[in-house]
């Protein structure tokens, strides 16, 4: 038998998600790292913090690949100046790219402009100001989006006219889109050719229907008649169709940041899961990993955390590779088939707390359950 003297020090990786609201994902793995080390002093701890292509995917791509930052000014949603980051990335799959995140042009909390009247056009004059830099492949991070535009500011922005029946040129904002008539491509969009665009998501929604952008997440944006506002999304997704010859608008993930999914696909580029693409950053891919022991979280997990959000496609990496995984959230809904994909999943609330109290505390809460949890972890494993 192996003594403990002799036994090589545990193998951790920590790879949680943001607790939206607050911590971001690179402070709930330094939190339940320093838990794990308060238990087990010599533990190996890897910290590769996550994301699923809402906020804080650039952030968490650039730490596994070691890029650097940069900005761009451009118009958020409500139409004034910002400063918008990206970071610079070199990857053996794509070289050099920059990545962003479009919650950082067109997120919801910096919302003033009423619901209608937002514009994604900012997320054109980045991808714009971006390839002017010389960079040729450019990731967009789409979630936490305010706007529901089907993505037509961006396209109106980059290589879209939108006319009226009169032929009066429009500004594609929400409220105008049922006066589209017919889109034409712009002159001096050549330029779009030479990019590869590459959208993350972390939903499936096509744009339109019962599972769309405005049906699901239109509420939350301030929308208040959700049929209304998917007719809407439905006029401008024909219009589309009928210039470029086929109907984009029921791909997976067209529906991600109110639509801005579907003007990725209609510039030709591609959607792709965003906790897969950060799980890849942090060269977590299967047959490449080897720990003793994987840890996940998030701020509120239960059925939805399986379809596609990052702990679940860690939890999958683990399980592939035969190494168990536990889940630390704030708050966790109990569904069977959320505890068969982990081999614990635990809140870290103490007892009843305000959801105040449980934001403000996070990073201890999290450092004291991990904490207990790895001590609990080595005694079971003798």
């Amino acid at each position: 038998m192996t003594s403990s003297r002799e036994r090589k020090p545990l193998r951790v990786l920590v790879a949680p998600d943001s607790f939206k609201g607050s911590l971001p994902a690179s402070g709930v793995a330094a939190s339940i790292a320093a838990g794990v080390r308060g238990a087990i002093p010599d533990a190996l701890v890897t910290e590769a913090p996550m994301a699923d292509g809402g906020e804080g995917s650039a952030s968490a791509i650039a730490q596994g690949l070691g890029g650097t930052w940069q900005q761009v000014a451009v118009q958020d949603a409500n139409g004034r100046r910002i400063e918008m980051p990206f970071a610079a990335c070199t990857s053996p799959a794509l070289g050099s790219f920059a990545v962003l995140d479009v919650a950082e042009i067109v997120g919801l909390p910096a919302a003033v402009a009423p619901p209608g009247a937002r514009s994604t056009r900012g997320v054109g004059q980045a991808i714009r100001a971006i390839h002017e830099r010389g960079f040729r492949t450019i990731a967009l991070g789409l979630g936490g989006s305010s706007t529901n535009d089907a993505g037509a500011g961006l396209l109106a922005e980059l290589a879209f006219v939108c006319r009226d029946a009169a032929g009066r040129e429009l500004d594609p904002v929400f409220d105008n889109l049922m006066q589209v008539d017919s889109v034409e491509r712009r002159p001096g969009s050549e330029w779009l050719a030479e990019l590869t665009l590459i959208g993350l998501t972390d939903v499936t929604s096509p744009l339109n229907g019962p599972e769309g952008a405005s049906m699901i997440f239109g509420r939350q944006k301030g929308f208040g008649d959700l049929a209304q506002a998917d007719g809407v999304l439905a006029h401008f997704a024909a219009c589309c169709t009928r210039l470029l010859g086929e109907d984009l608008s029921r791909a997976a993930g067209a529906g991600a940041a109110g639509g801005l999914g579907f003007a990725v696909t209609v510039l030709g580029g591609s959607l792709r899961p965003g906790a897969q693409f950060v799980l890849e950053a942090h060269r977590l891919v299967p047959g490449a990993i080897d720990y003793d022991w994987v840890i996940t979280g998030e701020g509120r997990s239960d059925a939805q955390t399986l379809l596609g959000k990052g702990p679940a496609m860690v939890a999958r990496l683990a399980r592939d590779s035969g190494i168990p995984v536990t889940l630390l959230s704030g708050a966790v809904e109990f569904d069977p088939a959320l505890e068969a994909a982990f081999d614990g999943c635990l809140s870290i609330q103490p007892g009843p707390v305000s959801l105040e109290y449980a934001m403000q505390n996070a990073g201890t809460l999290l450092q004291q359950t991990a904490r207990q949890v790895a001590a609990l972890f080595m005694k079971a494993r003798g």
